[in-house]
């Protein structure tokens, strides 16, 4: 990765996982009922599950009938693949989000205890100690000394 990963980039891979991603499939899903017939418009009776095949007929069945229903078989199960397959990228990023927050913690600890370890401190190295009040390089305070 070219760039460092921040709790900001955490809150948007979280975001985009628990919020936009459902909400997605949810488009998906309304559309996999409406082509079941659950939630369709109550005035329209076209092409409809175990109806006449046109008004006024004792036919139950038409080629247009059945055409339409194998057609809309599939274009529901293409619907509910496509939701299902938007939440399983949501867990993706969700895994993706905990790995990095994992790995972040792990080196937190690992840098915490080379810190706290003494036989890595030495006080005579200026590289690993903050600079003494009295050094050239200690930056003060804005408003003077402490």
């Amino acid at each position: 990765m070219a760039d460092d990963v921040t709790g900001g980039d955490l809150y948007v891979l979280w975001r985009v996982a628990q919020v936009h991603l459902p909400r997605i499939a949810d488009v998906f899903y309304d559309a996999n009922r409406l082509l079941g017939g659950n939630a369709g418009s109550s005035t329209s009776r076209a092409f409809r599950a175990n109806e006449a095949a046109y008004p006024g007929s004792s036919f139950m069945t038409s080629s247009v009938g059945a055409a339409w229903e194998d057609l809309r078989v599939e274009m529901q199960l293409m619907m509910e693949q496509l939701g299902t397959t938007i939440l399983d990228t949501a867990e993706g990023v969700m895994k993706v989000a905990h790995a990095f927050e994992e790995t972040d913690l792990s080196n937190a600890e690992l840098l915490d205890d080379y810190l706290r370890d003494p036989a890595n401190l030495n006080p005579d190295d200026p590289v690993t100690n903050p600079p003494a009040p009295w050094s050239t390089d200690y930056p003060g305070s804005p408003y003077g000394t402490y």
